[in-house]
């Protein structure tokens, strides 16, 4: 095991919140089913809340290697040894690990969706680049210590990406894990918004902070883009759609007294614990000026930008 990932180890056994308890290096299955199966899925982080019994299986993904096998071996013992309804897996990945092979973890986790799991993919360290990663990944124990980390934020993101925020439509949910997951929901907003049924269902909203997909140079409100839609007992159904859930029909039919509607909490989620970049949109690039206007301008009958004038969040370049 990496130095860093054993660093983390030690950081959440002594940063373990009120109310949890934090031990590495679980095993997922029985040592008789590990044996059947010929191999042992373990975690290496395992979060366990005492009052309502969840856990929170976390995988720490630092270097270069596949990260997408350890989705595939909690997977796999999934089918064999349910995990219970109430547990998590959470993947947080370091931006050192290579943009593809995250991005097929990401996806991967529609996957363990569609078959029971409540799994998530989240960023570990979002805030340092991959070089750094790999430099904190090769220093002494000792070293590391005195590098004074935000540790705590890990395990923060970690708890919050798991942790429902409440139900609606039958559904659990959640903030949005990843930047990908970010994408979706832009992608789906924009698509919806085509549909005359959809934009008259979401009528013309006020908005201040908008989250860029900077690959198809799209915009969408940050309050719907931070948020994804769970299934509360049953597998999800394989669709385009199976990392997030989120649609307009099923935003605008949540009560709009539901705290997610606070757009604060939305935006500090995506800047904080995400690691996206924001910045009042007269401080970006006159192309992503001129991007944002032409955007801005095919969705006036749907969007009111705020007087303030808009600010934008973008993902962090992946290395």
């Amino acid at each position: 095991m990496s130095h860093l990932a054993r660093h983390l180890q030690q950081a959440f056994r002594e940063s373990c919140p009120t109310g949890w308890t934090c031990e590495s290096e679980v095993g997922v299955v029985s040592k008789e089913i590990a044996e059947w199966l010929g191999y042992a899925p373990q975690a290496d982080i395992v979060l366990s809340q005492a009052k309502s019994g969840k856990r929170i299986w976390i995988e720490l993904e630092i270097s270069r290697a596949d990260p997408v096998a350890n989705h595939a071996k909690f997977a796999t013992a999934h089918l064999v040894s349910p995990m219970p309804p109430s547990d998590a897996f959470v993947s947080m990945v370091s931006r050192h690990v290579s943009r593809g092979r995250g991005n097929l973890a990401a996806h991967t986790v529609g996957l363990m969706r569609a078959v029971g799991i409540r799994a998530f993919q989240t960023p570990l360290f979002p805030e340092i680049d991959g070089p750094t990663v790999k430099l904190l990944n090769h220093m002494p124990m000792e070293s590391l210590r005195a590098e004074a980390l935000p540790n705590h934020r890990e395990i923060d993101r970690a708890v919050s990406v798991a942790t429902s925020l409440g139900a609606a439509c039958g559904q659990d949910i959640h903030f949005v894990a990843n930047p990908i997951e970010v994408a979706f929901n832009i992608y789906r907003w924009n698509t919806e918004m085509a549909d005359p049924e959809n934009r008259e269902i979401w009528r013309r909203r006020p908005v201040r902070y908008f989250v860029h997909d900077p690959r198809t140079g799209t915009f969408a409100p940050s309050k719907f883009a931070a948020y994804l839609l769970l299934p509360q007992s049953r597998p999800a159904s394989v669709t385009p759609y199976s990392l997030t859930g989120m649609s307009v029909k099923a935003y605008t039919a949540i009560d709009q007294d539901h705290p997610l509607f606070d757009g604060n909490r939305a935006w500090r989620h995506l800047h904080h614990r995400l690691g996206m970049d924001m910045h009042p949109l007269s401080e970006l690039t006159p192309e992503t000026r001129t991007t944002f206007s032409r955007w801005a301008d095919g969705h006036t009958n749907v969007v009111a930008i705020d007087n303030k004038g808009p600010v934008i969040l973008s993902p962090k370049p992946w290395q």
